[in-house]
């Protein structure tokens, strides 16, 4: 039975057709549809963004006022509600521009001006900082140690030294108004917009122990006329006015210059 078994399968084997090896090439497969997937937009993810283009304008926005002001005062601002700002400001512009520094003012404008002629911006120091950082002039780059806390910046397009005293003491009589509406045991912190730092046209940086001295000058158109009238004075005047000014060394060399010249004259003649 076994043995019957094994010839058959022998048998079925040698009849069977000879097997060769075929190449096939593999062919492309159907494209599958692609799914493109939308990304989903969360809540916080749009705040981001706007955040971000906040960012850009308020970078924008300092590097105008620092680029464009003659004058920008950098204060410390602490406790300052969004009323007791509003009321700053309304101060603030109470106070009138003088005529002189207005016909200055329209002539950098080439015509009239008609926005405010100060400003207060309240500011982020995080964006504030890289601005005065990459800023060309020293005396911005050196605002830098100031910038910490909660700060505000007084800006204005032209310097007007009495004006700026003016608006200063203009913008403290609200703050001290709220400072005293504050009971003691109430625990409320007290409002502060105290000047720390101010650069002055770009050149100068000075503190705030230097900001009563500079509202006490006089305005440019001031300083021309009076400067004009200085020079247009005879040299024996110039000479004395200079002198008792504390310039002994320069009011030496001009009476000495007037000298030759008195004696140029007499020798020509």
């Amino acid at each position: 039975m076994d043995v019957g078994r094994a010839a058959w399968s022998a048998l079925r084997t040698l009849c069977a057709p000879a097997r060769t090896a075929v190449r096939t090439y593999a062919t492309a497969q159907p494209p599958k549809p692609v799914k493109v997937k939308v990304p989903k937009v969360l809540p916080y993810q749009q705040t981001r963004k706007q955040l971000g283009d906040r960012k850009v304008y308020l970078y924008s926005k300092y590097e105008r006022l620092l680029r464009e002001s003659e004058l920008v005062i950098l204060f410390e601002a602490e406790n300052l509600s969004v009323p007791l700002m509003q009321n700053v400001r309304k101060q603030m512009h109470s106070v009138p521009f003088p005529r002189e520094d207005q016909a200055r003012l329209d002539a950098l404008n080439d015509g009239a001006w008609t926005l405010p002629h100060t400003t207060l911006t309240t500011a982020r120091t995080g964006i504030l900082r890289p601005v005065c950082r990459n800023d060309p002039a020293e005396c911005v780059q050196q605002l830098q140690p100031y910038l910490r806390g909660q700060v505000a910046m007084l800006s204005t397009r032209v310097l007007s030294p009495e004006y700026i005293g003016k608006v200063l003491r203009a913008m403290e009589r609200p703050i001290k108004k709220a400072r005293e509406a504050i009971d003691p045991q109430s625990g409320k912190k007290e409002p502060r917009l105290a000047p720390v730092a101010a650069v002055i046209e770009r050149r100068k940086i000075v503190d705030a122990s230097g900001l009563p001295a500079l509202t006490k000058l006089p305005s440019l158109p001031v300083l021309q006329a009076q400067l004009v009238g200085l020079l247009s004075m005879p040299g024996q005047q110039l000479a004395g006015i200079l002198s008792q000014a504390g310039g002994g060394e320069l009011a030496a060399t001009l009476e000495a210059r007037r000298r030759d010249l008195d004696k140029g004259g007499q020798d020509s003649a």
